[in-house]
């Protein structure tokens, strides 16, 4: 597969992968599995909903099918189906005003989408396109970097985990992004033990990379990785997103093809792409879906 097939198929395994333990706690999930998490369905008794696509693989979605509609991001029509896929999955209202982790989902399309605008209005795109889901500076800022380190490693520009880090933490700088950003590269580098989190704060932006990060520079390989995040449970389907794309562009490598086999959609992001005559035709089969987006967004 090429780099952004390998991108968006990644995103998608994770977020599939860590859906078996979201919203759970490390705790109850040690009780209920020994050994290592191996399938994307472990837990399906559990989680019934194992597997499926969820909020960060849904945002992905509908931030590349609006570019792909328009040949923009347009905020009122993002905005529109925003509200759409609130009202079919009810549960999320729309801006929020904390630094919601959600302002990370549209991340992979930025990262395809940088190719196609100068820096500044790449970074405008951005900041307008997640204020939609929060408001709060330090989601555009956090969001901003995420899709650095996807184009940095896309465009072969990082070799390695740690010169992603060392390159990520020259862009903190470099466009004044939020100082925190930079502390928690420095504690994933450092590899310090990471603090407990409350309920709260496992959505933010901070604690959510954080994670990411700091598995993805512990050296481990891509399932073992994705096994630990996914027993801290929490916000794992994001944060097994985030990792699972890392590290497979960084690897050069895609998820194991039996977990990709098992991915499958939700009702309201299958419903979502049916209605969008471009991918009316288009089977729903992940891998598909992927290279369709990739294509049409390198177009």
């Amino acid at each position: 597969m090429d780099t952004h097939e390998r991108l968006f198929i990644s995103w998608f395994v994770g977020d599939g992968f860590g859906s078996q333990t979201e919203g759970m706690e490390s705790e109850e999930i040690a009780s209920l599995v020994e050994g290592p998490l191996e399938e994307v369905y472990t837990l399906e008794e559990h989680q019934p909903l194992s597997g499926m696509s969820g909020v960060a693989s849904d945002f992905t979605v509908l931030c590349g099918l609006s570019h792909l509609a328009l040949k923009e991001v347009d905020t009122d029509h993002l905005r529109a189906k925003y509200t759409t896929w609130a009202k079919e999955r009810e549960g999320f209202s729309f801006p929020q005003k904390r630094d919601h982790a959600l302002a990370l989902t549209r991340t992979p399309t930025f990262a395809v989408l940088a190719g196609h605008y100068p820096y500044t209005k790449w970074e405008a795109l951005i900041r307008s396109e997640t204020a939609i889901t929060s408001s709060h500076p330090l989601a555009g800022d956090g969001a901003l970097l995420l899709s650095r380190a996807f184009t940095f490693l896309a465009e072969d520009e990082a070799q390695g985990a740690e010169h992603l880090a060392s390159l990520l933490i020259r862009e903190v700088g470099k466009r004044n992004l939020d100082p925190k950003l930079e502390v928690m590269l420095r504690t994933a580098v450092n590899q310090k033990p990471l603090a407990p989190v409350s309920d709260k704060e496992r959505t933010a932006v901070i604690p959510t990379l954080l994670v990411a990060f700091h598995t993805l520079l512990s050296g481990c390989a891509y399932e073992e990785g994705m096994d630990l995040i996914a027993k801290l449970g929490g916000n794992s389907r994001l944060t097994c997103a985030i990792y699972s794309t890392l590290k497979a562009l960084i690897d050069g490598d895609g998820p194991p093809e039996r977990w990709i086999d098992e991915i499958y959609p939700s009702d309201t992001l299958e419903a979502m792409i049916k209605s969008e005559t471009l991918f009316r035709r288009e089977t729903i089969k992940m891998e598909r879906l992927a290279a369709s987006l990739a294509a049409g967004l390198q177009e």
